[in-house]
């Protein structure tokens, strides 16, 4: 007996470190190198010098919780180095957000095996791959965490609420949380839909009503923390704390909206972790990927319906369906059409959680060994993904930003200290980008493709080279745009379009 006790103690403390340090091992290099992306610059240079900006911008978009958070860690990341450390923060999330879905897969009765392969897994999607590797994208963890943490509390509270008023409280916690959630970030709160998927795929339900009353009590959960978040981003505007974003407009062609969720969107949730590619059409491994995960879920929908009959079809597929419209739910509602892997964490991860609940239940078909086999192949998928995002940070995050860097610092070390010197920035246009593949602002793009990053970017260099300057723009005069001007009109050419050709050996930055 002790000898088991032992084992399982080992077992758990393993499991634990594994699903805690398995993002590490992922994205431990990209986040020690030296590199930013996009915005970064600019939220490092408004957070020490226009205090309380990021929490209006943030705010005018419904996430004022995220401007706060981004706005503290930017200040105390304080320049490129520092943002390493909000990619640490991400990385740390990502690791208890496995282990916490990994916790609530084993109390919903999910084997120990599926459920840490598909804990861990969701740390390597490519939704996870740009939290992970974009410095101001931190704070989209500490969402996910928050809709998780909703989750508990509702399925905690839900039990006991016939029984007293301790059960009721909970889940008014859990709407309070998941409504936290959405003020951080509107598209991570409904990750909570990926847990409720994980409760339908461990069900047998012969009849919808009994999913039904299985859903029914988080489902209000889910509306009252929509419903709450939605009414304090309301009368923030309204009471003038913020002035509300264009942005925050809501969908009014719900037609046009579903077809391009099915088109645009939807392909790239069930691709699970093959990139989709804005420059080229998706490869064929994309496609495969795809057509084999509908494959699957739709054989193991063809099972249940040989065991309990076309009843029991019917109500998964309404339950894949309705759980994957509430996963989107947020971006469907607003009028932006969008379709980046920033926002498809929730829906990736429900199809994620039918996919890996298929591959099981199909194992049992073959008593002796599916389910080894089942698991094995879950295994080497999970493998796969991890190999996989560990190579997209770098080569599609981490180097190409850094080669950006580099060539803006190759700038800056020419800068005159003596006098001021005429500097102009040759915008990049995206098809310059040094990755093998892009993806919309995300995978592979190029920052330096606009005026504004291209000065933001420039001005992070030089302050880098003379950080005891008072007045940076002393030093020199700016301009930038896609078209150079005669040599004599400047001093200093930084062309960005080398990135195309650039050694990767001569730009890439070091960790500092």
């Amino acid at each position: 007996m002790r000898t088991r006790t032992t084992t399982e103690v080992f077992r758990a403390l393993g499991t634990v470190a594994l699903l805690l340090l398995l993002p590490w091992v992922v994205y431990g290099s990209a986040v020690s190198l030296s590199y930013g992306l996009r915005d970064d610059y600019a939220i490092l240079r408004e957070a020490r010098e226009e205090p309380g900006k990021i929490l209006k911008v943030c705010g005018a978009m419904g996430r004022p919780l995220y401007g706060w958070l981004l706005d503290r860690s930017s200040r105390a990341a304080g320049d490129v180095r520092g943002l390493g450390g909000l990619r640490a923060l991400a990385v740390a999330g990502l690791g208890m957000l496995a282990l916490a879905v990994f916790l609530l897969l084993k109390a919903e009765g999910w084997s120990r095996g599926p459920a840490v392969l598909l804990a861990s897994f969701l740390t390597v999607i490519p939704s996870a791959q740009v939290v992970a590797s974009w410095g101001i994208c931190w704070p989209q963890a500490v969402a996910l965490l928050f809709s998780v943490g909703a989750f508990a509390l509702a399925r905690a509270g839900l039990r006991e609420a016939p029984r007293g008023a301790r059960g009721w409280s909970l889940c008014v916690g859990a709407s309070v949380a998941l409504a936290a959630s959405m003020l951080i970030y509107q598209a991570s709160g409904p990750f909570y839909a990926v847990l409720l998927a994980a409760v339908v795929a461990t069900q047998r339900y012969e009849n919808p009503r009994a999913l039904a009353r299985g859903l029914g009590g988080h489902l209000l959960v889910v509306i009252a923390g929509l419903g709450l978040a939605y009414v304090v981003t309301r009368m923030s505007f309204a009471l003038g704390v913020f002035t509300p974003s264009p942005r925050m407009a809501l969908e009014r062609h719900f037609v046009d909206k579903a077809v391009w969720f099915v088109t645009k969107v939807l392909p790239n949730a069930l691709a699970l972790n093959v990139l989709d590619d804005s420059d080229t059409a998706p490869s064929w491994g994309y496609w495969l990927m795809v057509g084999g995960t509908l494959a699957l879920v739709l054989s193991a929908l063809a099972v249940e319906g040989r065991r309990a009959g076309r009843v029991a079809v019917g109500t998964w597929g309404v339950a894949i369906v309705g759980l994957m419209g509430l996963a989107y739910c947020a971006s469907l509602l607003a009028s932006e059409r969008w379709p980046t892997y920033r926002t498809l964490f929730a829906l990736t991860g429900v199809w994620s959680v039918f996919v890996f609940a298929a591959v099981v239940r199909l194992g049992t078909l073959w008593p002796s060994r599916g389910p080894q086999v089942a698991l094995g192949l879950l295994t080497v998928f999970v493998l796969g993904g991890a190999v996989l995002a560990r190579q997209q940070s770098l080569e599609l995050f981490a180097w190409p930003q850094g080669r950006e860097l580099a060539l803006m610092r190759q700038g800056a070390a020419a800068l005159e200290p003596s006098r001021p010197s005429r500097v102009f920035v040759l915008t990049a246009r995206q098809w310059d980008t040094s990755a093998h593949r892009r993806y919309l602002d995300e995978f592979g793009s190029i920052s330096v493709d606009t005026e504004w990053v291209a000065k933001e970017l420039f001005a992070t260099a030089v302050r880098e080279r003379f950080p005891q300057a008072r007045d940076l723009s002393a030093l020199y005069r700016f301009d930038a745009g896609p078209v150079a001007p005669e040599a004599r009109g400047y001093d200093i050419l930084v062309d960005m379009r080398q990135l195309r050709s650039a050694s990767t050996r001569t730009l890439l930055p070091r960790a500092r």
